[in-house]
């Protein structure tokens, strides 16, 4: 289960005009356990929950290809599917179990299944509308180098007001 607050409440955050943006980074071993039941981040993923609140008259639009996490050398990293993540993880995993003779193949199978559907469900859709009013959450993943953290690096996303056409740019110093 994710914990998913209020944006305002979230230490990176930022409002324009009416729109606020949070992020909740998922780089910690403990942190990624809790979330996704492994330690992705031993894999070189960031997982970053997004937390978006809309308190404008317009519909506002978000493109999840136009997020970009920039670290502090200037390298500009973009999302990678949650496809990804799952593969590196069901492969490497699956071994074990099996050669350990903790879990059969159909189990594993099983079980790959579940890790898989998680964290797509998890993920912010390729296109996300946000109505008036409203909240919306999802994470994006990045795969970084092994054991790198882009500490002092910026999180930009780029959010569109529909009926205005108006692009809005976040950027959040992580």
């Amino acid at each position: 289960m994710i914990d998913v607050r209020s944006a305002e409440e979230y230490p990176v955050r930022a409002t324009v005009g009416d729109v606020s943006l949070a992020a909740d980074v998922y780089d910690s071993p403990d942190k990624a356990k809790a979330g996704f039941h492994l330690d992705v981040t031993s894999e070189g993923f960031y997982p970053v929950n997004l937390i978006l609140r809309n308190g404008t008259n317009d519909r506002i639009f978000v493109l999840r290809e136009t997020v970009a996490l920039t670290d502090a050398g200037g390298t500009v990293w973009r999302p990678v599917r949650s496809a990804i993540m799952a593969g590196v993880f069901e492969y490497s995993r699956a071994a074990h179990l099996i050669l350990a003779g903790v879990l059969d193949y159909a189990a594993v199978t099983e079980a790959n299944l579940r890790m898989q559907s998680d964290w797509r469900e998890k993920e912010i859709p390729d296109q996300l509308l946000i109505l008036p009013g409203q909240r919306a959450h999802g994470f994006v993943y990045f795969r970084l180098p092994k054991d790198q953290r882009p500490k002092g690096g910026t999180l930009r996303v780029d959010v569109e007001k529909v009926e205005t056409k108006k692009t809005i740019q976040f950027e959040l110093r992580l």
